[in-house]
């Protein structure tokens, strides 16, 4: 027996469903543009007026640096446990003197921030921190650390 249902042609598409589809298209790539949008880097406002008691800051890490540099010589901690608190110091100050996630930061991004002698400094004690051999003495990485909280204004 011979099926006499007829032909039927293919449906077409009603145009609402073009246009949603563009839409949704529209907003995938809306949606990628504002993941993928470079970040915004503000310049950071360093001054001692700033700061409320940047004074009472940088003696407190001054004392700190010192303490580290006691407890190390005294044997009460490692040279390279010491080498690592030095430089959570002078980024834990920056942090506090420019308002900066410092202790987070690469030094890429600091000096990018403008940071520039303080990743200096950081940049000194690193091999201290990370080499299976000291490179330089405590006290030279402790005075490193002094040199950068004094400078900063």
């Amino acid at each position: 027996m011979q099926d006499d249902a007829g032909f039927y042609a293919p449906l077409q598409y009603q145009s609402h469903w073009l246009w949603l589809g563009l839409f949704l298209m529209l907003l995938v790539a809306g949606w990628y543009v504002w993941v993928l949008r470079p970040a915004r880097t503000e310049t950071p406002t360093r001054s001692a007026t700033s700061v409320p008691g940047l004074d009472a800051l940088r003696a407190a890490c001054l004392a700190a640096i010192d303490a580290t540099a006691s407890d190390t010589d005294a044997g009460r901690i490692p040279e390279r446990d010491a080498h690592q608190r030095l430089s959570y110091l002078v980024r834990e100050f920056a942090q506090a003197a420019s308002g900066l996630p410092a202790t987070s930061m690469t030094l890429e991004e600091l000096r990018h921030q403008g940071l520039d002698e303080l990743a200096a400094g950081i940049a000194g004690i690193y091999p201290n921190e990370f080499a299976p051999v000291q490179v330089q003495s405590m006290h030279h990485s402790a005075e490193a650390a002094r040199r950068v909280v004094r400078a900063w204004n």
